[in-house]
């Protein structure tokens, strides 16, 4: 299976100059071409994930979402707990929206990268403004083509993060010979 290409037209703006001229450059014009993960290949790394875990006696849950941040598939595994369903949502949302800010691939590497350094003595921190929808534990992983960002997945429900990523990991290796441009 492979990846759908989708083309995009950005939006031109068209500015009115002295005389009525039109001003604009010619990459105004250039279309950005994405690829978006097929949903076979979506439901085929959580069900691989949950597997995974499985067969280490975890009962987790998996979240594919798209780029987007639109979620793609939900494997939700025998005995699993209802709070797994949102959190792997969470840590797959917050790879695809912060991951590309961070530059980082993982929601283990993009808490890293967030944390604060210490304050000063003296000083007394403010507490954060949670933003809905994120999540910094361990267990959120990237899909990639190449450099390209075309999805990300979120596994919850093992005894730690470390173990819900190594799930999350196995379902990206799953279909990853079929990640093909």
């Amino acid at each position: 299976m492979k990846l759908k290409k989708v083309v995009f037209q950005p939006l031109l703006v068209l500015g009115v100059s002295l005389g009525l001229s039109l001003a604009f450059s010619p990459g105004a014009f250039a279309l950005k071409t994405l690829y978006q993960l097929p949903f076979s290949l979506a439901v085929e790394a959580a069900m691989e994930a949950v597997n995974s875990c499985q067969g280490n006696g975890y009962n987790v849950t998996a979240t594919v979402v798209n780029q987007e941040g639109l979620v793609q598939a939900v494997i939700r595994g025998d005995g699993a707990t209802p709070h797994t369903i949102e959190n792997s949502l969470y840590k797959a949302y917050t790879v695809i929206t912060l991951g590309p800010i961070t530059k980082e691939d993982s929601t283990e590497a993009i808490a890293k990268k967030m944390t604060p350094a210490p304050l000063p003595v003296g000083s007394v921190p403010l507490a954060p403004n949670p933003i809905t929808g994120l999540s910094y534990s361990t267990g959120g992983l990237a899909i990639k083509v190449g450099d390209q960002l075309v999805a990300a997945i979120g596994v919850s429900g093992s005894p730690n993060g470390n173990l819900d990523q190594a799930c999350a990991l196995q379902g990206i290796e799953k279909i990853k010979p079929r990640l093909i441009l």
